[in-house]
């Protein structure tokens, strides 16, 4: 898990993505989730449980800084609910901002924990809404996707709800963009930050990028990434979730929210602990 956690902190120190939700990108990317939560929570399934309930439970995965999180928490607030919110990641230098940040913000403790999306049910939270904002399922390839839906599946009530933010990457990029063997990812006065073509393992789906700032001749970082199509992440919800739905959401891309609602319960993570001959066989 450190080295996970390693990987992962130093990717996001290259500052391709805004984490600090203090800084002009931070406070534009929190209004921008203010308002897609404020419309999430017109979703009938969500309008349902919120009339039966007066505190609402909200579990987010590879939080980060938590803006996520903290958006939708402030957006139920506004509602007149109760919130808790629990904020997990593998970062511990994102989860202390969000712990901190979080807290101010909503006038009540984020509690934060460092732990791996796929063992969430640890923590032994029964949340009403499971959260993964930020377009961040690339993370996980298929094999590793089943899991974080299974954990997350237990740690959720019966009429619970699992929103995930994504795009559909294959009509994006494939499609639309075409893949880039060298890919300029962000250039300013300060960076040129840029990722390149560096492997495909068949057997899990991912691509294999070198990400590196140039202007500051960083040492390659080499990362996977799977590239969603909403298709199947919708489909693998429906394994495990009773009904899912989409709220796409305004920018004219073909993104927005996956919900699933109403957990099976008919899989569980134990059942998914050996993983398949194909894969122990690397």
């Amino acid at each position: 898990m450190n080295e996970l956690a390693n990987l992962l902190t130093a990717m996001y120190k290259l500052g391709i993505w805004p984490e600090d939700p203090k800084s002009k990108e931070g406070k534009a990317r929190f209004k921008y989730a203010l308002k897609v939560f404020r419309g999430l929570l017109d979703h009938e399934w969500i309008k349902t449980s919120l009339k039966r309930k007066r505190k609402i439970r909200i579990l987010e995965i590879c939080g980060g800084t938590g803006i996520g999180g903290v958006g939708l928490a402030k957006a139920l607030q506004e509602k007149g609910s109760e919130v808790e919110l629990y904020v997990t990641d593998l970062r511990e230098d994102a989860l202390k901002i969000a712990k901190s940040w979080g807290t101010e913000e909503l006038n009540t403790t984020v509690k934060t924990f460092k732990i791996n999306a796929r063992e969430v049910h640890s923590l032994k939270i029964r949340a009403d809404i499971a959260l993964l904002y930020g377009f961040s399922a690339p993370h996980f390839d298929p094999w590793d996707m089943i899991k974080v839906i299974a954990s997350v599946c237990e740690s959720l009530v019966d009429d619970g709800v699992f929103v995930i933010q994504e795009s559909d990457r294959r009509w994006s990029i494939f499609y639309r963009a075409g893949y880039k063997d060298f890919l300029p990812e962000r250039i300013d006065d300060e960076k040129v930050l840029v990722s390149i073509h560096a492997g495909y393992d068949f057997k899990r789906g991912v691509f294999k990028r070198a990400m590196m700032d140039l202007a500051k001749k960083t040492s390659p970082i080499i990362t996977d990434a799977y590239f969603w199509g909403l298709a199947e992440l919708m489909a693998l919800l429906w394994i495990f979730f009773k009904d899912v739905d989409f709220m796409q959401d305004e920018t004219g891309r073909i993104s927005g929210m996956i919900i699933g609602a109403y957990p099976r319960r008919l899989i569980s993570i134990n059942d998914l602990k050996e993983m398949p001959k194909i894969l122990r066989e690397q």
